[in-house]
């Protein structure tokens, strides 16, 4: 599935955690700490596609929470995972 992140294109499979892949996403500017959902610091905004991504779980929303995200467009980039190919494109901002 075509991923936008930061105006980068990524070609994502449905079903992988991008946490798993983050080297690979980094090249679009997005930083990554821990990648277990912990430390916060892949914040982002998904502008487009958010309802085929998964909900966040218990320790994300925490996460979340915890670095003021308020917003359910707000997610740990690291969290991610492509659950439906119905959305054209998937489209993700790093916060600033």
């Amino acid at each position: 599935m075509k991923v936008r992140i930061n105006g980068k294109v990524f070609d994502i499979p449905k079903g992988v955690r991008f946490g798993e892949i983050s080297h690979e996403i980094e090249k679009a500017g997005i930083e990554f700490g821990c990648t277990d959902g912990q430390c916060g610091v892949c914040l982002a905004r998904v502008l487009k596609g958010l309802e085929c991504l998964n909900e966040p779980s218990e320790e994300e929303e925490e996460t979340l929470w915890r670095v003021g995200a308020v917003d359910d467009e707000e997610r740990l980039t690291c969290q991610i995972i492509i659950e439906s190919e119905e959305c054209d494109e998937i489209e993700i901002e790093a916060e600033e």
